[in-house]
């Protein structure tokens, strides 16, 4: 699929659609706004292709994105994989460019391909109550290209990870951020921020300690991809990563919760002896 490409210096070219490369942009861009912008660099579509090649038995067909700029890379991918439905969500309040709502009006994409703008990536109701509304199916792909900061990266995993199929697969992109030289400048905001090699390290641990939860963690240099495991989705329900990760010394989180229970149990018969033991005022 990634063969119907044409790549140019400050475009790449997918039929009729003209996709803006972004981080390769020039002065004398003579379409104006007539195309898409597209943050998404050569050799990191190449990565995507060498990893699909691998897995040319996955057609996903229903599709989540985060992280849009203007929509273009959900154009991309919903012309990639033609889903039944893509769903995308923003940050960015604003509203979808004349491109591509042409674009949506031409090939009558209103119900397949879908943008929510105004919404934040760790905001869990939100997310739920979008994806509940709009998909009657598990999901099949997840594609986070949204904030790449450490807390709401791992907020949206635990939200959108349950809701996909056991071999569904989740891609975070641009996890090594941290390890770039321009995003770690002294005083720069990104050099402050908790990098997303933690989450990666973390959904590691987790596939190491059971392959139900998560069955493979593949590292590119671009993305990461997670395949969901047999787990039931009952059980996914409020998951939270660390407590499916078992480390050395550690016990496992149901031991941890019933000494909690144990040490609540003896702090409130403590509570209740000293109750027994006042005499009540006259």
């Amino acid at each position: 699929m990634f063969d119907k490409l044409i790549w140019k210096n400050d475009r790449v070219l997918l039929g009729e659609l003209v996709f803006r490369l972004e981080l390769s942009k020039r002065d004398d861009w003579e379409l104006g706004r007539e195309c898409f912008a597209f943050y998404k660099t050569k050799p990191l579509v190449g990565q995507y292709a060498k990893f699909f090649a691998l897995r040319n038995d996955f057609a996903p067909r229903q599709v989540v994105e985060l992280g849009l700029f203007d929509g273009g890379s959900s154009v991309f991918w919903f012309e990639l994989f033609s889903p039944q439905k893509h769903v995308g969500f923003d940050l960015t309040r604003r509203e979808d460019s004349e491109y591509f709502q042409r674009y949506i009006a031409r090939n009558g994409l209103q119900d397949r391909l879908k943008t929510y703008w105004g919404i934040d990536q760790s905001d869990t109701r939100a997310l739920l109550r979008i994806v509940g509304d709009e998909f009657a199916e598990p999901l099949d792909l997840v594609i986070d290209d949204a904030s790449h900061f450490y807390q709401p990266t791992k907020t949206s995993f635990e939200t959108l990870f349950p809701l996909l199929r056991p071999g569904g697969l989740y891609f975070i992109e641009d996890w090594a951020w941290g390890h770039w030289p321009r995003f770690t400048p002294p005083n720069d905001a990104w050099n402050h921020a908790a990098q997303l090699t933690n989450l990666v390290a973390e959904l590691i641990e987790a596939t190491g300690t059971t392959a139900e939860l998560i069955s493979s963690v593949t590292v590119l240099k671009g993305f990461t991809v997670v395949e969901r495991g047999t787990m039931k989705a009952a059980e996914l329900q409020g998951v939270r990563l660390q407590d499916h990760i078992f480390r050395r010394g550690q016990p496992p989180v149901w031991q941890r919760l019933r000494a909690w229970r144990q040490r609540v149990s003896r702090w409130l018969g403590r509570l209740g002896a000293g109750a027994r033991g006042r005499v009540p005022a006259r």
